[in-house]
């Protein structure tokens, strides 16, 4: 296997002064922090699981804080996906940044890829924390997915011929191996050998399933959805066939989604639809928030592979029920405020923006500026992580706990190796591997979608920071109304301004003369560009504020919330400055509400302030 590619070899660097305002780069910098420096040598390049700085309840009871904890099983699923997630990130920002320890990892993560096909969760005797000893190796279904996705990027990223051999190898060994065929359609057993909730859809090697009975409702599996652990399958399938013209790829893919489509596992909820609804055709559902996106994006996935019409339009609805119930999509707030949630909704809706089923690029800027970023901890949230550990344990106290066998913790340089991650809940207390690595490929989602560029036409489909061999994009939004296009090679422009805008009152200047703005829908066109051009646009920024209703009460176990509760949001453009009333603290913890603290202060006084950066520029990209 080729050695990870520096980022040197796919762009280049430079120096300029920019609008300190959103920039996705730099936080796909701050990721790679906080990926690579969970990655524990001594554990075989295994990463921690979870960084506790304040008690979450019993499950975490036993654990000193702040602390990284190996509690649960990373090789499963998560190790992989945060393996996806490297390889983006470092397209985004060209970090250099620990890339000999995220190489041994890889290196080690693609040395379980059996001869059959198969990512195993290889047999360690000494790993509690990887289910029982005499159930190993096994396969998570889960994880085979997030492994190929992991391995279609890298493949990508290296041009490594060996990545594309275990892909196909892995469409083989689950096609063979892992599913069951049956009328046309097939589907992943969720009856494996162990009783553990994150062990019950695994595989073991020299055992098979112990029961291939097919799934009768959506709410079994893990975390008590079917969706949550095999609904993306179909997706990276699809996608693979599209990359190579693998026909098996394609062939399971459609097995896979005519079993999820199946209209048992929607508008599943005692109650029924609404009158007059048949919601199992439009993709009505209750549950899982994040195994409902997931398996949307696969079904979207392979509905754009075969051109199926009724399928993306059964996505689509999809896609639109789940801004209703669960998150309000004009906040870009997510189920229960996992910082997880989010980034799948960016991805869903660039995919059926780019597919042509609807126009979703004010959800896109809405979600990013808002929950899509504020759930990463940057250093601005170092004195907020101080004051939660505060109240950590001696090196006595943590020597008297009764450790979970199950658990393997350190408390060393916790808050330097959180700097971006992504919470797993909105007060900041907590991260996990689940959480991080969507986090952060939802920045590298409106990141690659935020800029695109093809013969001589560059079209900007969001307002932020952007370094481009074709073009740089400078954003002051939301201090000031005012967009820069610095040109390069772009022979015309087509650029989105958001809902907000007044089209009547855009200013245009090319090279300092005003040009008149032709407009195509929210895209202003800017042609006969040159090299060296400089393109401003200034807009009034719409300070506003909108009153929404949110459904605050997250679980029985939290008395005392208010429920239903309507608050005023105030936005400043697209970005949502403050909240009020004050959102309440959680009864179960000792903290505040930490999201969206100083924005107001941050966003509503002043200029825009100006940085001195390091840019990346690079041509690569990725499909994903």
């Amino acid at each position: 296997m080729n050695a990870t590619p520096l980022p040197a070899r796919l762009g280049s660097y430079y120096q300029t002064i920019v609008p300190d305002t959103l920039d996705l780069a730099e936080r796909a910098r701050l990721s790679l922090n906080h990926l690579t420096s969970v990655i524990r040598e001594e554990q075989d390049y295994e990463m921690g699981w979870v960084g506790v700085f304040e008690s979450l309840g019993e499950a975490f009871r036993d654990l000193p804080r702040p602390a990284i904890t190996l509690r649960c099983c990373p090789l499963q699923a998560c190790q992989p996906k945060c393996m996806e997630a490297m390889a983006m990130a470092r397209i985004m920002s060209g970090s250099r940044q620990n890339l000999e320890r995220e190489i041994k990892m890889v290196e080690m993560l693609a040395s379980h890829v059996g001869d059959e096909g198969i990512y195993w969760v290889p047999a360690y005797d000494n790993k509690p924390w990887l289910g029982p000893v005499e159930f190993r190796p096994h396969a998570s279904v889960h994880g085979q997915a997030r492994m190929m996705r992991a391995m279609v990027a890298w493949h990508q990223y290296t041009g490594d011929p060996a990545w594309k051999e275990r892909i196909d190898r892995m469409v083989d060994g689950m096609d063979r191996l892992l599913v069951v065929h049956k009328n046309g359609y097939a589907y992943f057993p969720i009856h494996g050998w162990m009783g553990e909730e994150y062990f019950s859809s695994c595989y073991v090697k020299d055992r098979g399933w112990k029961d291939t009975a097919e799934p009768m409702d959506e709410k079994s599996g893990e975390e008590g959805s079917l969706f949550n652990h095999q609904g993306h399958t179909p997706g990276v399938l699809a996608n693979w066939h599209l990359m190579t013209g693998n026909k098996q790829a394609l062939r399971l893919a459609g097995e896979l989604v005519r079993f999820l489509t199946k209209p048992k596992f929607w508008a599943d909820w005692k109650s029924g639809d609404y009158p007059g609804v048949i919601g199992a055709e439009h993709a009505h559902w209750h549950g899982h928030f994040y195994g409902h996106i997931n398996t949307l994006t696969a079904i979207l996935e392979y509905a754009i592979a075969t051109n199926d019409a009724q399928l993306k339009t059964f996505v689509r609805d999809g896609y639109e029920w789940a801004r209703q119930p669960w998150l309000v999509a004009r906040l870009g707030l997510g189920a229960n405020g996992q910082g997880c949630a989010i980034p799948r909704m960016i991805g869903l809706a660039i995919k059926l923006s780019d597919a042509g089923v609807g126009d979703y690029w004010e959800d896109v800027d809405l979600y990013i500026r808002n929950h899509g970023t504020e759930m990463q901890y940057t250093p601005e949230d170092i004195p907020y992580l101080r004051s939660l550990g505060e109240r950590k344990l001696s090196p006595e106290q943590i020597s008297r706990l009764p450790f979970s066998p199950h658990a393997v913790a350190t408390t060393e340089r916790v808050i330097e190796a959180s700097i971006g991650a992504f919470a797993m809940n909105p007060f900041k207390f907590a991260w996990a591997l689940c959480c991080s690595p969507w986090g952060a490929m939802g920045l590298f989602y409106a990141w690659e979608a935020a800029l695109r560029y093809a013969q001589g036409v560059a079209c900007v489909n969001l307002l932020l920071n952007r370094a481009s061999p074709w073009l740089d994009v400078d954003s002051y939004l939301p201090y000031d109304g005012k967009v820069v296009l610095k040109n390069k090679t772009a022979k015309e422009a087509f650029v989105r301004l958001p809902l907000w805008v007044e089209k009547k009152d855009v200013g245009c200047h090319v090279g300092g003369k005003a040009v008149a703005p032709e407009w195509f829908g929210c895209y202003l066109r800017i042609e006969d560009l040159k090299a060296g051009d400089i393109v401003t646009m200034e807009f009034p920024v719409l300070e506003r504020t909108e009153r929404w209703t949110t459904d605050e009460t997250l679980s029985p176990e939290m008395p005392g919330w208010p429920g239903r509760v309507a608050r005023n949001y105030k936005f400043k453009g697209n970005t949502l400055v403050e909240i009020s009333p004050p959102v309440p603290t959680w009864p179960l913890a000792k903290g505040n509400w930490w999201l969206y603290q100083g924005r107001a202060h941050r966003y509503c006084a002043g200029k825009a302030p100006m940085n001195e950066v390091t840019r990346f520029v690079t041509p690569f990209g990725l499909k994903w």
